[in-house]
């Protein structure tokens, strides 16, 4: 795993959270088990690099105020028309403790339903789960040259996956071959009044 760094600046609450918006910076939290909330600032361009790489799956080194917090992205809130960061929350990771995250679930090689015309459809992105920070990786991979023929499908438990990871999301399907819809050609005539 790539080792990325991010700054933080402390912020009071007498800062409204319009004027660090406008200010270029996220208004964010960071805390944990083991770790007092503190209220945090982070430049809006630094933290989209990062968060570009990290997802919520991979430990930022944050630097606040002197300090190194390792962390992982908890959540983070968008304003809905213009996806915007709103606030974002960091989770203070204690490394012989389980964290509780989401990975992305990677599609590798190809499929020989695609040459049946299938259209390969994923259902799931990311899934839900319990491990060492020690043992986060950036994403599982989804082999789908398993997609033979049109209905194969691949459900979690098809995927290989370590067992030091224990996974939360329940068995579904993460990908599927199907057949393409139907587009149906509807002609319609148009009669000139008389």
């Amino acid at each position: 795993m790539e080792n990325l760094n991010l700054n933080a600046e402390i912020r009071t609450t007498e800062e409204k959270l319009s004027e660090v918006r406008t200010s270029k910076m996220v208004p964010a939290v960071v805390y944990g088990r083991h770790q007092e909330p503190i209220l945090i600032k982070v430049d809006n361009s630094d933290f989209l690099r990062t968060f570009r790489k990290s997802g919520e799956s991979h430990i930022i080194n944050l630097a606040v105020d002197g300090k190194n917090i390792e962390v992982l992205v908890h959540e983070v809130q968008k304003e809905p028309i213009s996806w915007s960061f709103l606030h974002v929350d960091f989770f203070a990771i204690t490394k012989w403790e389980k964290v509780h995250t989401k990975i992305h679930l990677q599609l590798v090689w190809t499929s020989q339903a695609v040459k049946e015309w299938a259209v390969i459809e994923q259902h799931i992105k990311e899934i839900e789960v319990k491990l060492l920070p020690s043992d986060l990786v950036d994403a599982i991979e989804v082999d789908i040259s398993e997609l033979k023929e049109i209905w194969d499908h691949i459900k979690i438990s098809d995927l290989k996956i370590s067992s030091k990871i224990e996974v939360l999301t329940h068995d579904d399907i993460v990908v599927s071959a199907s057949k393409p819809a139907k587009i149906e050609v509807v002609e319609t005539t148009t009669e000139a009044a008389e």
